[in-house]
């Protein structure tokens, strides 16, 4: 085999994913290689990295899977979020980018209404434990517990919260949304399957390998949202708040079904202008 080196596989790499369609080829070759390579992004290009035979091997059956549709994040079993990393596995939703405006949104709301006091914080739909994790990272005087009903996730979501050494303040746990809670918390948190029936059949094949009952929210795409904010009341403590990850479509809607015992305060837009964290407070 002729000698290959970093910068001929970036190449390589942008341009048979290229032909494939895919949005991002280059970052996503460099996402390949920096995991095969185990160093940072940025060394790519900074430092002289020889490449063996067999990582050129492996990098060429990992961009063949990644062709037909597997995450990258799914291939690397790895991604950041929040300035954290997590592990991810295939049958785990996959945290995306405007998630961190909810968690944003969280710390602002603890600094402005709780600090310095410790709080409970409760995340809805855990997942990998992205959310949880990230805001007991930023809010030191937190205990915060993630549910879901994917044991595999609620297995992942441990292993994360080991891995960013957030153990001892965060439990995981099944829970269909508040089936097992049987206490209050100062805020509740989630990013709830919220996608309707008709965009989930235009969804990219690729985003339906991920796990549906994290991504489809029935018909309307309402169900999931509907009865966290309907029965969040009984869970909040006193002037506890809601904040929630809704779809581009349901800002309008969420007054419909809101409790007389919980207040709308408002929404956080995320960089398109769409208004994605509905926030609420317990009245």
């Amino acid at each position: 085999m002729l000698s290959v080196n970093v910068e001929d596989l970036i190449k390589l790499g942008k341009r048979l994913l290229k032909n494939s369609r895919i949005e991002n080829p280059q970052f996503e070759t460099e996402i390949l290689l920096s995991y095969l390579l185990n160093v940072d992004r940025y060394k790519l290009y900074t430092e002289k990295i020889e490449v063996s035979p067999r990582i050129y091997k492996t990098f060429l059956k990992l961009v063949k899977k990644r062709k037909k549709g597997i995450s990258v994040f799914y291939l690397t079993k790895k991604i950041s979020f929040y300035n954290c990393e997590f592990k991810i596995e295939r049958g785990v939703f996959i945290p995306r980018p405007e998630t961190e405006l909810l968690v944003e949104k969280t710390i602002r709301i603890y600094q402005e209404n709780f600090y310095p006091r410790k709080i409970k914080i409760l995340d809805i739909g855990t997942g990998c434990g992205n959310i949880a994790i990230s805001l007991a990272k930023n809010i030191n005087k937190s205990i915060v517990k993630g549910v879901d009903i994917s044991k595999k996730s609620l297995k992942i979501a441990t292993e994360n919260a080991i891995l960013n050494k957030v153990k001892k303040r965060s439990k995981f746990f099944y829970s269909d949304i508040f089936s097992n809670i049987n206490e209050k918390f100062e805020i509740i948190v989630s990013n709830p399957p919220y996608v309707n029936q008709k965009d989930y059949e235009k969804l990219d094949e690729e985003v339906k390998k991920e796990p549906k009952r994290a991504i489809y929210g029935g018909k309307d795409g309402l169900k999931i949202i509907k009865k966290i904010i309907k029965e969040s009341p009984k869970f909040l403590k006193n002037c506890g708040f809601l904040i929630i990850e809704i779809g581009y479509d349901q800002s309008k809607k969420l007054k419909e079904f809101l409790p007389s015992d919980l207040k709308f305060l408002g929404f956080e837009k995320d960089l398109s202008g769409i208004n994605r964290i509905a926030v609420f407070k317990k009245i």
